[in-house]
């Protein structure tokens, strides 16, 4: 029987790949134990064109606790809206309980309290999980690493980010920009992009002395679908 803190990550993790629908109602079944995880993993199969979205996960391979920040400082016009609100204002902007799993995933507030009850959140492992479903039954889905991946914890540190570009070698992304990673040195960036064997883009990375696009990064790629 899988525990009741590991069916919370995985509707959380489901959720993040999903867009959030119905993520209070999922995690509240789960706590119950009444939901499956293949029927969690079940969703309504649309349209012609499939996306899979991975962005920002800063090296975390496996599930830890993150609290969301309690500001955002939004500046004259900007101030007080989306998405410079945090805390109880985005919680009652979304219309989310406060002490559900949406606001423990999603917002501050009572961070130390929910984290006992829902334990730790994300996991490389659960993404795998999911986007194994998504492609089982949508084998066209693209798969998309936005950048911010291989930055951000002691083993990607350690390893110069060899940890993380293994991880995601597996999940064999479409394609993948970069931000952060380019910390690891313009070196280290090159020769790890050597090995993902997916496209590395990046339309504004620059080669500095010569001042014109870099040409490891192509601008752009192309998938045909339908």
């Amino acid at each position: 029987m899988i525990s009741r803190r590991d069916f919370l990550q995985a509707a959380m993790a489901a959720s993040a790949i999903y867009g959030g629908s119905g993520f209070g109602n999922w995690a509240r079944l789960a706590a119950q134990q009444s939901l499956t995880q293949d029927q969690l993993l079940e969703f309504d199969t649309f349209g012609n064109v499939s996306l899979i979205h991975l962005t920002d996960i800063h090296a975390q391979l496996k599930p830890i606790y993150f609290r969301e920040p309690s500001v955002n400082l939004g500046v004259g016009q900007n101030k007080g809206v989306v998405p410079h609100i945090t805390g109880a204002d985005f919680r009652r902007f979304y219309g989310i309980e406060d002490g559900s799993p949406s606001h423990y995933a999603l917002s501050s507030g009572d961070f130390a309290a929910l984290g006992q009850a829902y334990g730790r959140m994300g996991g490389l492992d659960r993404v795998a999980t999911v986007v194994k479903a998504i492609r089982a039954d949508r084998p066209d889905a693209i798969f998309l690493d936005g950048g911010d991946t291989w930055h951000g914890s002691y083993g990607c540190y350690h390893t110069e980010g060899q940890d993380v570009v293994n991880a995601m070698s597996l999940l064999k992304p479409d394609a993948m920009t970069f931000h952060w990673e380019f910390t690891l040195g313009t070196e280290r960036v090159l020769e790890l992009i050597d090995q993902i064997g997916f496209p590395a883009l990046g339309q504004n990375i620059f080669d500095a002395e010569w001042d014109e696009p870099a040409e490891n990064f192509a601008p752009y790629t192309w998938f045909e679908r339908g």
